[in-house]
């Protein structure tokens, strides 16, 4: 079979389908386009539960070895004023983005994909003749899903939040901080991704984000003074920037997910939250139930994009809902004070609706239990 497949975007959902493509099809032409140059990328960490691990897995054991050998932990940390509360929430696996997107592009290219770095060009009306399938991989701020937006609908949600990505030498197992401060409250999420650094994402609502002048500051001024402000977390450890500068997170879904041989994945196509840590799984996901219903249609175009839509969207709906109402909880906290470090880490684990207050109970007994008695 002769295929002519092209990838516009070079993260975990584009570099997956094309080695899961170029796989089922070796005599396929896949072609990767990516904005960056060569080992550059943004951000830090990125972890996947085990979970996450065991649905990728069957696609590609090789590749899902590869992506959980290192760092992993069992437990997370609720921090509130200085006080923590470990609860157990399963094993998760953090590797750094970096490492994550070279392992990837090295296994893709070793299946015989073509991967094209430094351009940025999104495909036009005329290039989609050129190809059997484009995939638009590109990500939350997708060129491919502007240009085409006429006939995909997305819609965007802006969030109220304000983050900043950073990373630190202090290892920090998965924790949320939370410190009530002068100026509104401090949070941000921390998790240790190598021997050598944690992620440590600051996270304030408008008020405190305006009250401490973040908008006004370079990128290395607001570092310095989220350093200042998490100094107890920190432990004299810096913070350190790789194209840090705060950002509001968008809520994305598109009303079409296809426009003739065109397609749509990862954030591309919609989006869940850093505050479930499972956008990388999400959009890999993605990239599975795409070449399975290829595969299934015959690789038929035209039938498969129809069956990716039909069997993708109700797990992807379900998965945004959850995301969605963690959004709305995050961005609740900043006009709440709070209290309590043990009902706080039980509320934060409940807040999606996927984790019952029985089942948290089962699962961190001696957390509960110390709980209950402080309610008597």
């Amino acid at each position: 079979m002769s295929m002519r497949i092209l990838v516009v975007g070079g993260g975990p959902a584009g570099l997956f389908f094309s080695l899961l493509a170029q796989r089922a099809v070796p005599s396929a032409t896949v072609h990767v386009r990516e904005q960056n140059p060569p080992g550059v990328t943004y951000g830090w960490g990125v972890a996947f539960s085990e979970s996450a691990a065991a649905a990728l897995r069957p696609a590609a054991p090789d590749v899902v070895d590869a992506l959980t050998a290192g760092m992993s932990h069992e437990q997370m940390v609720l921090g509130l004023d200085g006080t923590g509360v470990p609860v157990n929430v399963g094993r998760s696996h953090l590797n750094a983005r970096w490492s994550l997107l070279a392992s990837l592009e090295r296994i893709a290219r070793e299946a015989g994909v073509d991967v094209e770095h430094a351009t940025a060009a999104e495909p036009t009306e005329e290039e989609l003749d050129e190809w059997d399938l484009v995939v638009g991989a590109d990500g939350v701020n997708s060129r491919t899903r502007k240009r085409f937006a006429e006939h995909l609908a997305p819609h965007e949600e802006p969030g109220t939040n304000w983050l900043a990505w950073y990373g630190t030498p202090k290892p920090f197992p998965p924790s949320i901080i939370l410190r009530n401060s002068d100026h509104g409250l401090l949070m941000s999420h921390a998790s240790q991704f190598s021997d050598a650094m944690s992620n440590f994402t600051v996270e304030v609502g408008q008020e405190t984000f305006d009250r401490l002048g973040f908008a006004g500051m370079t990128e290395d001024e607001s570092r310095a003074l989220c350093e200042e402000l998490f100094a107890e977390d920190l432990d004299g450890a810096p913070l350190r920037s790789n194209h840090s500068p705060w950002f509001r997170t968008t809520f994305l879904r598109c009303a079409h997910w296809t426009h003739r041989n065109l397609v749509l994945i990862g954030d591309a196509l919609h989006t869940v939250h850093p505050s479930i840590g499972s956008g990388t799984r999400f959009a890999m996901r993605d990239a599975v139930y795409l070449t399975e219903a290829l595969a299934g249609s015959g690789w038929d175009v035209e039938v498969g994009l129809k069956e990716f839509e039909r069997t993708r969207k109700p797990v992807a709906d379900a998965f945004q809902a959850a995301a969605k109402r963690s959004i709305d909880w995050y961005e609740g906290l900043p006009g709440r004070t709070i209290t309590h470090p043990t009902k706080f880490a039980i509320e934060y684990l409940m807040r999606t609706g996927r984790v019952s207050y029985r089942e948290f109970r089962r699962h961190n007994r001696d957390v509960v239990l110390g709980y209950e008695r402080d309610l008597r």
